[in-house]
C-alpha cells in the first residue's frame, strides 16, 4: 500500500528520467515506462520465515511505519482477508494527493495484492492516475526470504507528465530502501 501512494506522487520539475537499474545482488530493481504506462519492480533478500514476513508487511498497524512520505495513512474498512486504507500526501505546499487502496492478504499464495480504487489531486493540471495495481510476494529460500514488489501505474497524459513519472520512480526507490529497512528490523 502505501504503499505505493509513495509511487504516485508527482513533482513540479521537468526533467528526464533513467529507465532502469539494479543495484547489489541481494538488491534489485528495474523501472519501465511506456507512454503514460509504468511499472516499478523491486526485490531483496530478509532472514526470516515468510509467514513472519507476510505478517509484518500485511499488519495494518506496521503500513504507516513503512509508507514514505504519507501525512496520513487511515483504515476506512477492513474484512476478513482485506482492508481499505486512505493515504494523504502533501507536496510544496500546494499539491494534496488522496488516494484508496484496498489491500488482500492471499497467504496461500504467499502474497499480498492491492488495487487502486480511486485517486484525487487537488490540482487540475497534475497527471491523473487512471489505474493502479501490485502485490508484495514473498517466497521462502533455505535460510532467507525473497521479498518481491511490484507495482504498475496508468496515467492520463498531461503536462506534466514526464515529471510526474521521473518523481514516481524516486519515490519507488525511496520507498524500497526504508521498506527493506522497516522489513529486516521488524524480522531479523
Amino acid at each position: 500500500m502505501k504503499h505505493i501512494c509513495y509511487i504516485i506522487i508527482p513533482a513540479l520539475l521537468s526533467v528526464p528520467f533513467v529507465v532502469s537499474g539494479s543495484q547489489e545482488k541481494e538488491f534489485d530493481y528495474e523501472f519501465n515506462q511506456e507512454d503514460t504506462y509504468y511499472s516499478f519492480r523491486g526485490s531483496f533478500l530478509v532472514h526470516a520465515e515468510s509467514d513472519s514476513v507476510i505478517d509484518v508487511i500485511y499488519d495494518f498497524n506496521n503500513l504507516s511505519e513503512y509508507t514514505v512520505g504519507a501525512q496520513s495513512v487511515e483504515l476506512i474498512q477492513q474484512g476478513d482477508n482485506y482492508y481499505d486504507v486512505v493515504y494523504t500526501y502533501r507536496k510544496f505546499f500546494i499539491f494534496t494527493n488522496r488516494s484508496t487502496w484496498r489491500r488482500t492478504l492471499q497467504r496461500d499464495e504467499h502474497k499480498i495484492v492491492f488495487e487502486m480504487l480511486s485517486s484525487e489531486n487537488n490540482l487540475k493540471m497534475m497527471p491523473e492516475l487512471l489505474s493502479s495495481t501490485g502485490y508484495y510476494h514473498i517466497l521462502q529460500g533455505n535460510d532467507h526470504c525473497r521479498v518481491e514488489y511490484f507495482q504498475e501505474c496508468r496515467l492520463k497524459a498531461g503536462l506534466f507528465m514526464h515529471a510526474y513519472i521521473k518523481e514516481a520512480k524516486q519515490e519507488a526507490m525511496r520507498f524500497l530502501h526504508a521498506f527493506k529497512t522497516y522489513v529486516e528490523w521488524k524480522c531479523e
